[in-house]
């Protein structure tokens, strides 16, 4: 069991105790404190992250693409052919630092404006890197370019997922679903609002 989850399990628990006390006490006071506590809804946002995982792969080469005689004895002496492929674990939320999040309260209702989700964080799991090369029989793969094949692949896993709409969908529904679990034990309904414009701008 993550810490991640335990800790959600934990916060939505104080949910539920703050609107049991705020019951048998007769009194809204602790019950407003908790949908006030705008730091612990910081933490439940940046805890929900989506985590996904794939494998991204890379070629470089200094093969000539020109047909000819001389080409094909350039490839057989100096060619140099490698191809990577590496796992990686990513994960997409809100990242908070720096930034407030907002709160307009209407009777019943919450409305929490959030930085928008985005790519947060990026590992490649280089320990279980793939390769594949063809090399001229003068020519060999260098640590040097398995450095450079890393690089292209990081750089290339980062662009298509920083532009994945999909993943950053799921983000937004699981952060929403989350704190709807932590307030409607407090009897509020709550929309979430997505958006690095609204969550500086909002009063």
């Amino acid at each position: 069991m993550s810490k991640n989850f335990i800790f959600i399990f934990l916060v939505l628990s104080i949910g539920l105790l703050a609107y049991m006390l705020g019951r048998k006490n007769g009194s809204n006071q602790v019950t407003a404190s908790v949908v006030q506590n705008i730091n612990l809804v910081q933490q439940i946002a940046e805890l929900s992250a989506v985590s996904v995982s794939g494998t991204t792969t890379v070629k470089l080469t200094n093969k000539s693409s020109s047909p000819g005689a001389f080409s094909r004895l350039k490839d057989y002496l100096v060619e140099n052919t490698l191809t990577a492929t590496l796992p990686y674990e990513a994960k997409f939320g809100v990242d908070i630092k720096n930034k407030n999040i907002k709160s307009d309260t209407k009777g019943k209702t919450i409305t929490l404006f959030l930085p928008d989700c985005k790519l947060l964080s990026l590992q490649l799991s280089l320990d279980k890197m793939e390769t594949m090369n063809q090399t001229g029989i003068f020519a060999s793969t260098t640590i040097a370019d398995l450095g450079r094949a890393q690089k292209e692949m990081y750089s290339q896993v980062t662009k298509t997922l920083s532009g994945n709409v999909e993943y950053r969908k799921m983000a937004r529904l699981q952060i929403t679903n989350i704190l709807r679990s932590y307030y409607e034990p407090l009897g509020y309904n709550l929309t979430c609002v997505f958006d690095d414009n609204a969550a500086s701008a909002r009063p």
